[in-house]
């Protein structure tokens, strides 16, 4: 598979002010980081699971995710979610349109997606929004009911040490802000429409951004 592109333009926020490099934090990080990974996982959208997380953590004032489209060369679907797409190899190359947005929070980054979707298994309609609005695909095509099928999913960081288990302490860190990745895991998947048509592949790598909110409280002592 081709590298993957670098998150495009600016830097993301990152959300090391809040998180420092301690035992509690990163147990804290890591159950949060499941979460939001299991989530993604378990609902058909992306948008709507991210905007639920923004909500939840006060993520922005008005937490509406929006795609900000990056104008980057359109890259080759890479094969494996081709194939899913069902795409015939003589399609033409014009079958197949890219869309590459970086999902926003305010002033926060959360993903970056790449999608490579069929305009002929949409309505014209929603080709319409999709060309000339930065709308998220997901909310686009809501009408459709899509449903969504993983075909890979990467662990790229994990707030815990290498090779750690619970068998074993965890250090005691150096209580310096924590420095996130510009990845923290990536999706590949593919959405389908109601009668099992697929209509667009994706690959979404998230980002620290999702993370830009203090630790959570810990209860004081009795």
């Amino acid at each position: 598979m081709p590298d993957m592109p670098l998150l495009s333009t600016a830097s993301p926020i990152q959300p090391e002010s809040f998180w420092r490099d301690t035992p509690v934090h990163r147990l804290m990080l890591t159950a949060l980081l499941n979460e939001l990974d299991a989530t993604l996982l378990s609902t058909s959208s992306a948008t709507r699971t991210l905007e639920d997380w923004s909500r939840h953590h006060h993520l922005a004032p008005a937490p509406t995710v929006r795609a900000l489209c990056q104008h980057t060369p359109a890259r080759p679907c890479p094969p494996a979610l081709r194939d899913a797409l069902r795409l015939p190899a003589d399609a033409p190359p014009d079958a197949l349109r890219y869309r590459h947005v970086r999902l926003m929070c305010g002033s926060l980054t959360l993903s970056d997606a790449e999608n490579w979707y069929l305009p002929d298994r949409l309505t014209a309609a929603m080709n319409r929004e999709l060309d000339t609005t930065e709308t998220p695909f997901g909310r686009v095509t809501a009408p459709l009911a899509f449903t969504r099928r993983l075909v890979q999913s990467e662990r790229l960081w994990s707030p815990l040490p290498a090779g750690w288990s619970e068998q074993t302490s965890l250090p005691m860190g150096s209580g310096e802000a924590l420095v996130f990745p510009p990845v923290l895991f990536r999706h590949h998947a593919v959405l389908s429409r109601q009668d099992g048509t697929p209509i667009s592949a994706v690959i979404e790598s998230y980002t620290g951004g999702a993370f830009h909110f203090p630790p959570p409280a810990m209860p004081s002592a009795p």
